[in-house]
């Protein structure tokens, strides 16, 4: 027989745990589509031939919203498992962070010795896949 005080906190643990996970949801949401938003401009910014200087400021912004996006998907892989359709979106985002990276690389940082290094921190050697 449980007791009424065991059962209780065993209901409000489980409560707890879906709130925290539907906030992390909610908030992986948001910086998916932060980081869509930063690609894209990215892209359009690479693509007009636009100023360095404009294409270095897009590239940090891509950089700031998919080290928060990884940071969050290893939040949430930590206390359950992804669907298959979650598993696929982070995959793809690190696929275009790749790719993109790639494109400034090659492109826009042998251009200058002096600029930092990108963050390892995100590079696809650092990427945590169940």
């Amino acid at each position: 027989m449980i007791r009424d005080s065991d059962k209780k906190a065993k209901e409000a643990k489980v409560k707890t745990e879906a709130n925290n996970e539907a906030t992390l949801r909610a908030k992986r949401i948001d910086l998916l589509r932060l980081f869509t938003v930063a690609a894209n401009s990215f892209d359009d910014i690479h693509r007009c031939k636009n100023s360095e200087k404009n294409v270095d400021i897009q590239f940090s912004k891509v950089c700031e919203k998919a080290e928060r996006l990884f940071k969050v998907d290893q939040e949430i892989e930590e206390i359950i498992n992804f669907t298959d359709e979650e598993y696929d979106t982070m995959e793809s985002c690190r696929d275009r962070f790749t790719e993109i990276r790639v494109v400034y690389e090659k492109n826009y940082s042998k251009h200058d010795e002096s600029k930092p290094e990108i963050s390892r921190e995100i590079s696809p050697d650092n990427f945590k896949t169940p």
